[in-house]
């Protein structure tokens, strides 16, 4: 029955020629119940009215609305293409590539567009390290948001209620002290100078392979104190200080000679980061070869963890100064390198002991 007498005190309804509650003798016509069963979804629409004639009008409403959800609000399909976000990351991403490659290595191919396809994909990483199935699992959810954004996607992101693991993300991939100070030694004495110099200014300064490959002669200051990144990762333009050895690099580089905008450029005066990788990969081989260090582990990035290691360990440099140093927009991601000051902490404890 659509329409019921409703017993205000004990809540039951009844057919509308009942004149009492059976259960509490209440007299009954002043609260009328509509319930009306979508047949799309099986589901049943109620509202509570005072009188019999607004219970006929809401009830003739909710058939029509329901009749008109059923013609007219037909579900409409999917249309997920990975090509066609990589399309738009392309122009609007500059780690773009990173997507690709992970979406081919471990999610293209797969069932990706369920709870339960996504989390098979990510037991089929168990083997790997946890920060990489974490960024496996950003990518998936990215991608869908931005279909669903883009109304090409009308169902709920398919990551939605899954949670990995907490991960410890502290960095622990650098050179320690001793290594540190044998590679610089080398470089200082290798051949290849145009490499030894931009690997050079990445251990002095921390900044990321590309601000560097993209660094121009118009973007340090006229007496080699400040440099201005305009390729950062955030998208910012941001400036940073320069230490003393820092500069004695930038003054090498200018007594080249080489003819180019570009501060760290190849032979022909041109965007040297292809150049640079192979001079790397190739370095570390012959170091490890020749006996003298063995750092094939370690990545060009890891120059800048390791910059930024020492600075937190050093006791000397609080983690907010780190950040600007770095440019990060989150504190969270400085506080990878905050268990390496201990130093600093030990001696803030030391505080207390000049009160007595």
């Amino acid at each position: 029955m659509a329409i019921s007498l409703r017993c205000t005190k004990c809540k039951t309804n009844y057919r509308l020629n009942q004149k009492k509650c059976n259960r509490c003798n209440e007299p009954l016509g002043s609260k009328y119940q509509v319930r009306v069963k979508d047949p799309a979804s099986a589901k049943f629409k109620s509202k509570m009215v005072d009188s019999l004639s607004l219970a006929k009008k809401v009830e003739s409403k909710l058939k029509v609305q329901m009749l008109e959800g059923e013609l007219f609000s037909q579900k409409k399909p999917n249309e997920f293409s990975f090509n066609r976000y990589l399309s738009y990351a392309k122009q609007h991403k500059k780690t773009w590539k990173d997507d690709e490659s992970r979406w081919n290595k471990h999610i293209k191919g797969k069932k990706h567009n369920s709870s339960q396809g996504i989390q098979q994909i990510l037991s089929d990483m168990q083997h790997l390290k946890p920060a990489t199935r974490r960024h496996a699992f950003t990518l998936i959810r990215r991608v869908y948001n931005w279909h669903i954004q883009q109304g090409l996607w009308h169902q709920e992101n398919p990551v939605k209620g899954i949670k990995l693991p907490r991960f410890d993300n502290r960095v622990s991939n650098i050179l320690n002290q001793e290594q540190l100070k044998t590679f610089v030694e080398h470089l200082n004495q290798w051949e290849n100078r145009r490499a030894a110099l931009a690997i050079l200014f990445a251990i002095y300064t921390g900044r990321r392979k590309g601000e560097i490959m993209g660094l121009e002669w118009q973007d340090i200051s006229h007496d080699l104190q400040f440099i201005t990144c305009r390729n950062t990762k955030n998208g910012e333009t941001m400036s940073f200080p320069l230490n003393s050895s820092a500069i004695a690099v930038l003054r090498e580089v200018k007594s080249l000679k080489e003819s180019s905008e570009f501060v760290f450029c190849s032979s022909t005066g041109d965007y040297y980061y292809n150049g640079l990788s192979l001079a790397w990969n190739r370095l570390r081989k012959r170091l490890k070869r020749e006996g003298t260090l063995d750092i094939t582990s370690i990545r060009f990035h890891d120059l800048r963890h390791t910059y930024a290691s020492h600075l937190a360990s050093s006791g000397q440099v609080d983690i907010y100064t780190l950040k600007t140093l770095l440019g990060h927009k989150d504190i969270a991601l400085t506080e990878r390198y905050s268990h390496l000051s201990n130093e600093r902490l030990k001696k803030s404890t030391e505080v207390l002991d000049t009160l007595f």
